[in-house]
């Protein structure tokens, strides 16, 4: 009896584990679906709210998406960046170029409707971003006569020298994504100039971006356009799972239908807040010296700002022992910021308002023969904020 016991015992074990065997191999194999996404908005906002609603709502156990769109001109910086420190923000804005931030980590790029940006979102157990790239890299070289690798960087690269791809990604326990650009017909001049901050003497512990020589891919094939490599990226990408393009697994899609993603137009405002988009900048100093001539002798100007979750917390003054006779004006200049700096948010209509004030301020407790130097003071303090 014992015996017979043990045999069963055995056989209902390896019954068991050819069953899980089995489901493994249904959930992770024959039953994996594919689905493409092609975005009909052109807004950052809407595609990475898009983006983050799917990472947060959708099962990626199953099923794997490439979600494909593209953008009116956009900076976009990394999640731990400083946008000041990335990009030249007041021309952006001048530009009507769209300031955004993303949910993933990586640097700054800069986009508009010649940048095709993809988005594949899958499991955590499957996420794999060489094997990505490389289909992407796949269906562009079956296409045109490209020559396109993928770097130890996970940078797509034409011709091995130009840098025609950025990636980054977001990994949680489950779920995950990882999402690139491809440069293909975008205005240089435009993305060098954005790029560019202005911003001078910051000290900051948040991600820098890598610069790199950029080439757009349509002057290596005239005829790449947004629809072809839509059509030839996504094909490879279900044709990898052996899956036949219909109107089931490709589709145009738009990314704030309420009835398709509930609760999508609250993580579009989110995601367009001054809060999210400057206010999860990390702290930042800046730190200035300014030289000048008074009373016949030089004088050294210092100033030191604090700036933390977008705010501006300090600002300090202090001169050289050259302009020991100006140490009383300078105690009434710092005075006026520390009665009335509330850490205002860091933005042109604020700190010009404060400049103001402090002018107003300054000018009424000092004499008529400070005036130039009150409003020297002024002017480098000013110039520190120039990047806004």
């Amino acid at each position: 009896m014992q015996t017979n016991f043990t045999i069963l015992q055995r056989l209902h074990s390896i019954l068991s584990h050819t069953n899980i065997s089995r489901r493994l191999c249904t959930s992770h194999g024959s039953q994996l679906k594919r689905l493409v996404l092609i975005s009909k908005s052109k807004s950052i906002f809407h595609n990475l709210a898009l983006e983050e609603w799917m990472y947060e709502n959708k099962d990626f156990a199953d099923v794997e998406y490439l979600l494909l769109w593209k953008n009116r001109p956009t900076v976009v910086f990394g999640r731990h960046q400083n946008p000041w420190l990335e990009a030249n923000v007041s021309l952006a804005t001048k530009y009507g170029v769209d300031i955004s931030r993303r949910s993933s980590g990586g640097g700054t790029v800069y986009h508009d409707e010649g940048n095709l940006n993809l988005s594949f979102l899958t499991s955590r157990a499957r996420y794999n971003r060489k094997a990505n790239l490389n289909l992407v890299v796949d269906a562009l070289t079956a296409r045109w006569d490209l020559d396109l690798t993928v770097n130890d960087r996970d940078d797509i690269m034409l011709e091995k020298f130009y840098k025609v791809s950025g990636t980054a990604a977001k990994l949680g326990r489950v779920q995950s994504y990882h999402h690139f650009t491809l440069l293909v017909d975008v205005d240089q001049q435009k993305l060098l100039q954005c790029l560019t901050s202005v911003m001078q003497g910051a000290d900051s512990k948040a991600t820098r971006s890598s610069p790199a020589s950029v080439r757009n891919l349509i002057e290596r094939a005239p005829d790449m356009t947004f629809e072809s490599l839509v059509e030839v990226i996504g094909q490879n990408f279900l044709h990898k799972n052996n899956e036949q393009v219909n109107s089931e697994n490709y589709r145009w899609i738009d990314p704030v239908n309420e009835e398709d993603y509930p609760g999508i137009s609250e993580i579009v405002a989110r995601l367009e807040s001054w809060q999210w988009v400057y206010g999860k900048t990390p702290a930042f100093s800046i730190f200035r010296a300014f030289v000048g001539h008074f009373n016949s002798k030089p004088c050294t100007l210092k100033i030191s700002i604090t700036v933390e979750k977008g705010n501006l917390t300090s600002l300090i003054m202090e001169v050289d022992r050259m302009c020991d006779d100006l140490q009383d004006l300078m105690e009434t200049m710092q005075k006026y910021y520390l009665s009335n700096l509330n850490s205002p948010s860091l933005t042109r209509e604020n700190i010009e308002n404060l400049q103001t004030g402090f002018e107003l301020y300054v000018l009424a407790e000092s004499g008529s023969n400070e005036t130039v130097f009150v409003q020297w003071v002024s002017n480098s303090i000013k110039s520190c904020f120039s990047f806004l």
